[in-house]
């Protein structure tokens, strides 16, 4: 099975993003889930470990990702560069995505344009809480999975 590999720090909002994108509603025993893409096929949301918290255990889980979904929710976005790095090495097609966006005057586009400028990816606003950004994200998903989008890694 395809696999979508949601990164960031701990409580960067991996778990609501996996369950926005699924809606299904949150569980907290649940670190996987399955969804059925139309025109892709079933693939695995796959919920990280925080990649502040255990390196090996997230770098194991990034071998085998076809698409990785770097969460960054603040500007403090140090680590998360350095795990783009490591992404970009494993292969997987990297999606930028400025997390919790709700939490920012502007819905999070001005640190998507620093996170654009320092990594030269495209970074997409999300909000689990409210939604937005989430179907935007979804069609992201789907055409890196196609093949049909622009893999910027």
């Amino acid at each position: 099975m395809r696999q979508v590999g949601i990164f960031g720090k701990r409580k960067s909002g991996k778990s609501a993003l996996m369950y926005a994108l699924t809606n299904h509603k949150m569980n907290r025993e649940t670190r996987y889930s399955a969804m059925e893409i139309s025109g892709v096929g079933k693939i695995m949301l796959v919920d990280t470990i925080g990649v502040d918290v255990e390196k090996t255990t997230a770098e194991k889980s990034a071998e085998s990702i076809e698409v990785a979904l770097m969460l960054i929710p603040n500007d403090s976005f140090e680590l998360e560069l350095a795990w783009l790095s490591k992404l970009k090495k494993s292969g997987a097609s990297i999606i930028a995505v400025v997390s919790q966006a709700d939490k920012f005057a502007d819905g999070g586009k001005s640190l998507a344009a620093a996170v654009t400028e320092v990594s030269g990816l495209k970074a997409i606003c999300v909000s689990a809480h409210t939604g937005d950004g989430v179907e935007e994200l979804h069609e992201e998903i789907i055409q890196r999975l196609r093949g049909d989008g622009v893999a910027q890694n």
